[in-house]
């Protein structure tokens, strides 16, 4: 199985894929540079990582034991036992979460989404209607440092490198329903709290810390997903070989024999297997590769079906369900606006037909497959 068709509970939740995305932008902007040696100086990243404990204490499931219960059962003599905290690192704690109906927009807009095509397992995109829903979510950043260098260090950082604007974007959304893009953005504050420790007790860490708040401003797009409906199809064959049915088109349904003859009760319609023709000529002939051709419509059907189809025995009746998606599928075409060669009256200055009087708008495929 490929990666990109793989489900989880966690996939539907937007406010997880925001914490994530924040996350991943901290991530990637925040180091500090470490001098070693006169020679050698490093860079040292600053990783940040979710609360999940909800407090300063950060719990964290990466513990390194170097016991004989710890991981893999290895023991290195040149650690000590117990866990070790990495520092530094940034803690992200969400604290609130609202929705901001001073920024609502009109809610009939087209929106692009991929779905998962539940048949074949192909990845489709698709349009609907959706609302953004505007939402704030409000989160405390605490990062500890080792000293009180370091923690100028991180400070002055996030001011050169973070300050003001930052944006980024996340996928988010189910496969069976609908994955989609987010744009989220937030703001650096002005005023940031640095923590340093006077008195020490025997439990103390010691950790330098610096703090601060951020409004994370976002969107939960509420799409109006068209629903699947699922058709359930009958076909009686007959001793002759021959089918009845209720579809309109058995092309892709129904097998095609070398004679088969198909009658659809619901639309009047009478196909051959391979048949050439047309009303007017009668049930045509052929091959069964050519698939199943339109000879008879109408009246003509039903006067074709009385002495042919419905002449023969039933002998079995088949019935399955097929699925009919409702959802409208995004199309890769570039349009062009441009005078129509309908409008021949030229009333204008230059004797040519105003864009705006009268104009066309025509189609091409692009280059490569949808």
């Amino acid at each position: 199985m490929a990666s990109y068709n793989l489900k989880y509970n966690k996939d539907d939740s937007v406010v997880r894929h925001i914490i994530i995305g924040l996350l991943a932008d901290l991530n990637n902007k925040l180091s500090i540079s470490r001098q070693l040696t006169n020679e050698n100086r490093v860079v040292v990243d600053v990783p940040f990582y979710y609360a999940v404990s909800g407090d300063e204490n950060f719990m964290r499931d990466n513990f390194l034991f170097s016991t004989l219960n710890g991981e893999n059962c290895d023991v290195d003599p040149t650690k000590a036992d117990g866990n070790y905290d990495r520092v530094p690192r940034g803690i992200v704690n969400l604290t609130s979460f609202a929705v901001d109906p001073s920024k609502l927009v009109n809610k009939r807009n087209l929106g692009n989404y991929n779905r998962l095509n539940p048949e074949d397992g192909t990845l489709e995109s698709y349009v609907a209607e959706f609302e953004m829903i505007p939402v704030v979510l409000g989160v405390d950043v605490e990062i500890l440092v080792s000293s009180q260098l370091d923690l100028f260090k991180v400070t002055e950082a996030i001011i050169k490198k973070m300050y003001k604007a930052n944006s980024y974007h996340v996928d988010a959304g189910h496969l069976e329903d609908g994955t989609y893009r987010i744009s989220s953005e937030y703001a650096m504050p002005d005023d940031y709290t640095m923590e340093r420790p006077i008195e020490y007790g025997f439990d103390d860490k010691g950790n330098h810390k610096v703090t601060f708040s951020l409004e994370i401003n976002s969107f939960m797009p509420s799409f109006d997903f068209e629903e699947d409906a699922y058709q359930t199809l009958t076909f009686t064959t007959t001793d002759g070989g021959n089918y009845i049915g209720n579809i309109e088109d058995p092309n892709g349904v129904l097998t095609c024999g070398t004679t088969s003859v198909y009658y659809s009760e619901d639309y009047l319609k009478l196909w051959q297997c391979g048949g050439s023709g047309s009303p007017e000529s009668g049930v045509g002939s052929g091959s069964p590769e050519s698939g199943w051709t339109l000879t008879h419509e109408g009246q003509d059907a039903i006067d074709e079906a009385t002495v042919t189809v419905l002449t023969e025995t039933p002998t079995d009746t088949i019935e399955y369900e097929r699925r009919i998606s409702k959802r409208r599928k995004a199309s890769n075409r570039m349009f062009t606006i441009g005078n129509s060669s309908l409008n021949t009256i030229n009333d204008n200055e230059d004797g040519k037909s105003a864009l705006g009087d009268d104009y066309s708008v025509t189609g091409r495929d692009l280059p490569f497959n949808e």
